[in-house]
C-alpha cells in the first residue's frame, strides 16, 4: 500500500505543479502551445476530423503508429490519448511492480521512454517517471532518465530525487552534495518529499559525525506527521549510536537502508521481508552489498521481475557468492548443470535445479537460465523421462522448434494410440501460441487437447481459457472444443477491474493508444498476473494488445495465464 500511496501523492503534486506552471507568471504551458519547433498545439495533438479523414480515404485506426527516434521502438505519440493529469493519475492506480512478467517488460519500455506526454513540463514529466520506475525497482533507468533531463537541474523537487537516487545507490559522496541546495527550498515541497530531503540531510550529517543534526532532522521529519515512514526513528537510532531494528509492516527504502547501515546494519532475512523493489535492485546491484545479502535480494528482485534470469546468474556466479542453504544449493546446482557433459546426469542435475527454484517462486526465471544446458541435450529414449522438462525450458526461453520436437518425440511404438506414441503434443499448443511465426497449430496439438478433454484428463476452466486465449488472437478453434466449452460453466473466478476499464481498453486499442492501452492492461489484468484475470479480463487485455499491434506480447501474455495450469505427465 505504500507505493500507491506515494505514487498518488506524486500525481496530485505533478498535476497541482502544472496548474501553478499555467496560472503563475512563467506560464510554460501556454508558452509551449505558442511556440514554434518542436512544440505543439492542443491543434496539432487532436486527430484529424473525420470528414477529412473520410476525404483522404484514410481510417485512422487502421494505420501504424509513428515510431520514436530514441531507439525504444515505441510509437511517437506514445500518451496518445492521456492528458498529463491522466497520466499521473493512470499510474496512481497501477500496482507496482507489475507481477506480470509480460506486462512488466512492456511497462519497463513504456515508462523509461524518453517520449514525454504533450504538454508537459519537463521536470514534472521526469519527476513523474522517477516515482513510478523507483516504485517498480528499476533504480538505475531511474537514474538515468535523472541524469538525461538536465535542463532541470535546478528545480526543487528534481533535486531532491536526485539526492535520493545518489544516496540509495551507495553514491553518498554526490548525494550529499545535491542535498545542500535543499535546505533552502524545502518548504516548497510537498510533503513526502519534504520527507526525503529531511531524511537525506539527516543521513548526509551522520556521515559527518553530526549526530545532533541528525536528531534534529528526525525530530523536524515527525512534525511532518507521515506516520508510514520509518526514517525519524532511524535517525534517531543512528544518531543514539543505537543498532537499527526494522518496525513491523514497513518497506524499507534505499535511502532508510542507507541511513540504518550508518550504524550496523540489519538481519539479513528481515532486511529482504521488508525490502521495498526499489532496496531490493538497490542491494542486489551493489557490489559493495555482502555476498549473503546480495544474491538473497537479487532473488527477491528476480521474482518480482526487476532483476533478468541474465542478472541472476551473475550473482549465482559472483565468487563468494552464499547465503542460507537453499540459496547455496541453487548455485550449486547451476554450475553443476552446466559444467556435467553426461545427458543422464545432466538432466537430473538440470530437473533438481528447478525443482529447488519452484520451492521459492523461481521457476520460471530457472527454466530460463536452463536454456543453454537444456540445448545440449537431444532427445534419446535414455532420458524419455526429462522431454517434458526440455518443452518447459523451450518454450520459456523462446526455442519453439526445439519445443515441437521434445512434444513430438516419445519412447512408445504404438502407432494404433496416437495419445500413447505422442503423450506430450499438447504442449504443442503452447508453443505455437507464444510463437508469432506460428499461423496455425503445425503439430497436432489441439487435436491432442481434444482427445485429452474427452477422456477427462483436460481441466474444464483451463479449457474455457484456451478457447478464449486462441479466439482473442484470432486463431481457428476446432469445433470439438468449442462444444465441450459450451458443456460446462465458464470459471467465475479472478480478478475483474473496475467498472469502465474493459470498455476503455477496447476504445484505447481500437484508435492504438499505445501507452494508455498498456496502462489498462495492466489494471484489468491485475495483481496477480495473467493466471488469476478473470476469463473476461484475460481475453479482453490478448485482443485489446494485439489490435494496438502487439500480437508478440498478447501471444505470451496468453501463455503466461495458461502455462502453470497445463496438463503435465508427472505432477511436479
Amino acid at each position: 500500500m505504500r507505493a500507491r500511496r506515494r505514487i498518488s501523492v506524486m500525481s496530485v503534486v505533478y498535476g497541482l505543479s502544472l496548474l501553478a506552471l499555467s496560472a503563475g507568471g512563467t506560464g510554460l504551458l501556454a508558452s509551449a502551445a505558442n511556440a514554434g519547433g518542436s512544440t505543439f498545439t492542443s491543434e496539432d495533438l487532436a486527430p484529424p476530423a473525420a470528414s477529412e479523414e473520410a476525404q483522404r480515404g484514410v481510417i485512422r485506426e487502421e494505420l501504424d503508429p509513428v515510431i520514436s527516434p530514441d531507439g525504444s521502438g515505441l510509437p511517437y505519440e506514445l500518451w496518445s490519448g492521456l492528458s498529463p493529469d491522466k497520466l499521473a493519475e493512470s499510474i496512481a492506480q497501477l500496482d507496482l511492480p507489475p507481477r506480470s512478467r509480460t506486462l512488466n517488460g512492456l511497462w519497463r519500455r513504456l515508462i523509461a521512454s524518453d517520449v514525454a506526454s504533450p504538454g508537459a513540463s519537463p521536470a514534472r514529466f521526469t519527476a513523474l517517471r522517477v516515482e513510478a520506475l523507483d516504485q517498480s525497482g528499476l533504480i538505475e533507468e531511474a537514474a538515468a532518465v535523472l541524469a538525461r533531463d538536465a535542463s532541470a537541474e535546478k528545480d526543487p523537487l528534481h533535486m531532491a530525487l536526485s539526492a535520493r537516487s545518489e544516496i540509495g545507490l551507495g553514491n553518498a559522496e554526490r548525494g550529499c552534495e545535491i542535498g545542500k541546495g535543499l535546505l533552502a527550498v524545502r518548504s516548497a515541497l510537498p510533503k513526502p518529499v519534504q520527507a526525503d530531503a529531511l531524511l537525506i540531510n539527516g543521513y548526509c550529517a551522520l556521515q559527518r559525525g553530526d549526530a545532533d543534526g541528525a536528531a534534529l532532522q528526525a525530530s523536524l521529519l515527525r512534525d511532518l506527521d507521515l506516520s508510514a515512514s520509518p526514517g525519524a526513528d532511524l535517525l534517531d537510532a543512528a544518531a543514539a549510536g543505537v543498532a537499527p531494528s526494522i518496525p513491523t509492516g514497513v518497506k524499507l527504502s534505499p535511502l532508510d537502508y542507507r541511513i540504518g547501515s550508518v550504524k550496523g546494519g540489519f538481519d539479513r532475512d528481515r532486511l529482504i521481508g521488508a525490502a521495498s523493489p526499489a532496496l531490493l535492485a538497490a542491494l542486489a546491484h551493489d557490489p559493495r552489498t555482502a555476498p549473503d545479502v546480495r544474491l538473497a535480494a537479487g532473488e527477491a528482485a528476480t521474482q518480482l521481475h526487476i532483476l533478468t534470469p541474465q542478472a541472476l546468474l551473475a550473482l549465482y556466479r559472483a565468487p563468494g557468492a552464499g547465503g542460507d542453504a537453499g540459496t547455496i544449493e541453487r548455485a550449486r546446482l547451476l554450475a553443476s548443470a552446466e559444467s556435467e557433459k553426461t545427458p543422464l546426469k545432466k538432466a537430473r542435475l538440470i530437473r533438481a535445479f528447478l525443482d529447488e527454484s519452484r520451492r521459492v517462486g523461481l521457476y520460471w526465471p530457472a527454466l530460463q537460465l536452463m536454456a543453454d544446458p537444456t540445448q545440449a541435450l537431444e532427445p534419446v529414449p535414455e532420458i524419455g523421462w526429462f522431454a517434458e522438462t526440455a518443452i518447459e525450458v523451450a518454450i520459456a526461453s523462446g526455442n519453439f522448434d526445439a519445443a515441437r520436437r521434445w512434444a513430438s518425440f516419445s519412447g512408445s511404438a504404438d502407432s494404433l494410440n496416437p495419445a500413447a506414441s505422442q503423450p506430450l503434443a499438447h504442449w504443442i499448443v503452447l508453443a505455437d501460441l507464444a510463437d508469432p511465426s506460428a499461423g496455425t497449430d503445425r503439430g497436432g496439438g489441439l487435436a491432442a487437447v481434444e482427445a485429452m478433454t474427452l477422456g477427462g484428463r483436460f481441466d474444464a476452466g483451463l479449457l474455457h481459457r484456451l478457447t478464449t486465449a486462441l479466439d482473442a488472437l484470432d486463431l481457428a478453434v476446432p469445433m470439438a472444443l468449442w462444444d465441450q466449452a459450451s458443456r460446462v460453466p465458464q470459471p467465475a473466478g479472478g480478478h475483474l477491474p473496475d467498472t469502465g476499464v474493459l470498455s476503455e481498453l477496447a476504445e484505447a486499442s481500437r484508435k492504438k493508444e499505445f501507452g494508455r492501452t498498456v496502462l489498462l492492461v495492466m489494471r484489468a489484468i491485475g495483481p496477480q498476473g495473467a493466471e488469476g484475470a478473470h476469463l473476461i479480463a484475460f481475453g479482453d487485455s490478448l485482443r485489446a494488445l494485439k489490435r494496438a499491434g502487439l500480437e508478440a506480447e498478447a501471444r505470451q501474455l496468453a501463455v503466461e495465464g495458461l502455462f502453470a495450469a497445463w496438463p503435465r505427465a508427472v505432477s511436479q
